[in-house]
């Protein structure tokens, strides 16, 4: 039995769910996911869709930073469905394999020549955002002296848009589809540290 029911399909929903089923599918093309999981809460499956649709789509980040974002707050809180189709965005936008199996694998990011200081900072700052809640005052003048007030915004919009999202997907036990990229389930990874 599913936790959450899965409301992927149109069959057996009306009123605000249907509304909201095709107010998703309209934007996206199909309902699935996060979004076949907040059906069960139609206003906010609505709310989440068009946030998520300014993230994903409108967002002033270029997509190899999204990405990154997106990735490592998928990786900190080991979302399976949404990362196993973020590591193929990510490569399309121009993220290494190597930066992306670290930040997988949650491995430290001292000593990783493939990741370039810029990822190793961007990573960091989602890291700590998620895992320790902070950020100290030096890492966030590096974030400062690469990018604009907006798109420190955005960057942290998006982690938390993500972790939200993953919250959803892992309470409602939704694995990677079937063939795409899977993490190590928590308490597999190496390390844990930054």
């Amino acid at each position: 039995m599913d936790r959450l029911p899965y409301l992927n399909h149109p069959d057996g929903l009306s009123g605000e769910a249907l509304a909201a089923y095709e107010h998703i599918s309209a934007s996206r093309g199909h309902v699935s996911g996060v979004f076949a999981l907040l059906l069960n809460s139609p206003k906010a499956a609505d709310l989440v869709a068009d946030l998520g649709g300014f993230i994903r789509f409108d967002s002033c980040l270029n997509p190899a930073v999204k990405e990154l974002v997106i990735l490592t707050a998928l990786s900190e809180n080991a979302c399976q469905f949404e990362w196993g189709y973020h590591v193929g965005f990510a490569q399309k936008a121009g993220v290494s394999p190597q930066v992306i199996e670290v930040i997988g694998q949650r491995l430290s990011l001292d000593g990783q020549s493939e990741v370039s200081e810029r990822e190793r900072e961007l990573v960091a700052y989602v890291r700590l955002l998620l895992v320790h809640k902070r950020v100290d005052d030096s890492l966030f003048r590096k974030l400062q002296a690469q990018y604009t007030v907006q798109e420190i915004t955005e960057i942290t919009l998006t982690a938390g848009y993500y972790a939200m999202v993953a919250t959803l997907l892992n309470a409602g036990q939704i694995p990677a589809a079937s063939g795409n990229p899977a993490l190590p389930e928590p308490g597999a990874y190496r390390t844990t540290s930054l």
